[in-house]
C-alpha cells in the first residue's frame, strides 16, 4: 500500500507478506457504486504493479456478483465479512462511514484484531484519487 494517504489513514499490519487486500466499498444496490469499486480496484492494481508488489485486491461486489441474486442484504454482508477475514488488509473507499455494511466490516475487523491478536492493514482511500 502507499503510505501517503493523508492524515486520516490508519495502518495496522498483519505481516510482511501481505497479498490479499479487501475493498470495503458502499454499495446499497447502486450501479454507480459498483462502477466506482471496479475503478478503485483498477487504480490500486496499477499502483501495486508499478511498485512491484504482488498484491491482489478483493472486491466483494465483483466476487459475489454471480451468487448475490436472490440473497438478502444481511446474508450478502455475512458472506462479505467472511471473505474479508481471509484477507490481509482492508482499503476503505470514500463514503464508507456512511455505509452500514462498511461500518460493520470495520467493526468486525477490529473485533477479530481484539479477539485473536491478528492485525490488519487498514487505510482510507482519498476521495481525490478516485474522483
Amino acid at each position: 500500500m502507499r503510505p501517503a494517504h493523508g492524515s486520516r489513514s490508519r495502518y495496522y499490519w498483519r505481516g510482511e507478506d501481505m497479498k490479499r487486500i479487501y475493498l470495503s466499498h458502499p454499495y446499497g444496490g447502486k450501479e454507480e457504486n459498483r462502477k466506482s469499486a471496479a475503478r478503485i480496484a483498477q487504480i490500486y492494481r496499477a499502483i501495486w504493479q508499478a511498485e512491484g508488489k504482488d498484491w491482489q485486491i478483493v472486491d466483494p461486489l465483483a466476487y459475489f456478483d454471480s451468487v448475490a441474486e436472490g440473497l438478502d442484504d444481511d446474508t450478502i454482508l455475512r458472506l462479505a465479512v467472511n471473505l474479508m477475514l481471509t484477507c490481509d488488509g482492508i482499503l476503505y473507499a470514500p463514503g464508507w462511514k456512511r455505509s452500514r455494511g462498511c461500518r460493520y466490516e470495520h467493526y468486525m475487523a477490529k473485533h477479530e484484531h481484539d479477539r485473536n491478536g491478528a492485525t490488519y492493514y487498514q487505510a482510507e482511500i482519498p476521495e481525490e484519487l478516485v474522483a
